[in-house]
């Protein structure tokens, strides 16, 4: 009688094990076939800069056949809405995936323009990830302007870290607003506060010639005023030539 029990007991067991697991299949059939009620777009680093926004977004999404609201759960390709999204010209990452609950979420951080360029080449952007974007307007404004014989490649090279650093710098980054290269590769800097251009000449060892000319500032112009000329020359070694 005992060996009976146990024999019914391990078949009810069974019988529950393969009703939970038929159930939990019905259950997630329901829930992929289900339509997505909601898509909720987070652009994570809004409080910092806003160059695009959630509506600009689902409007994006849609006109390229990737929204996801009103599809089959089991329809939608998160990893296709991330590609699509990745190809936005202010996105510079995506990530988005399904909830239990019918929906998806998207989240998204923007990229991050550090410099204008205005060349031959025609007008861009240049993004913190070395990446050329395309031009918009009013930017211009808020950012380094690089101009002249300067083309892509030189710009994310030969000139991104030097503009990177004048960005940062606590000083410099207020009172330079541009710089101009010549196609000798002799550099010129234009100030937000004075009209007097600084000469740079080549960039090696720009560190130590604004050193000196904000050496000079600080003892001189900035307690007895800026002087009139057009000129700071930085290319001699522990000069600065006013002209």
């Amino acid at each position: 009688m005992s060996n009976v029990k146990k024999l019914l007991l391990a078949a009810l067991a069974t019988v529950c094990v393969l009703a939970v697991l038929v159930g939990g299949t019905v259950c997630s059939r329901r829930t992929d076939t289900s339509l997505c009620s909601c898509v909720h777009v987070v652009v994570v680093d809004s409080m910092h800069r806003e160059y695009v926004d959630a509506d600009a977004l689902v409007s994006y999404l849609q006109s390229k056949g990737a929204y996801a609201l009103g599809k089959a759960m089991n329809e939608i390709d998160c990893h296709k809405m991330e590609e699509v999204l990745m190809q936005h010209d202010m996105v510079r990452t995506a990530n988005c995936y399904k909830t239990p609950f019918g929906a998806v979420q998207v989240r998204v951080t923007q990229r991050v323009p550090i410099m204008c360029v205005k060349s031959n080449d025609g007008q861009y952007l240049v993004d913190t990830d070395r990446r050329i974007m395309p031009w918009r307007s009013g930017l211009e404004q808020n950012l380094l302007v690089l101009s002249g014989a300067v083309s892509q490649r030189a710009a994310v090279e030969e000139y991104y870290d030097f503009m990177l650093w004048l960005k940062h710098n606590a000083y410099w980054g207020k009172r330079i607003n541009g710089m101009h290269v010549h196609s000798t590769k002799h550099v010129v800097l234009s100030q937000a506060e004075y009209s007097a251009r600084i000469v740079l000449g080549e960039l090696d060892g720009y560190e130590a010639k604004l050193d000196r000319l904000r050496s000079l500032y600080a003892k001189g112009f900035d307690q007895i005023g800026y002087p009139e000329c057009k000129e700071l020359d930085l290319r001699f070694a522990g000069q600065v030539v006013r002209r």
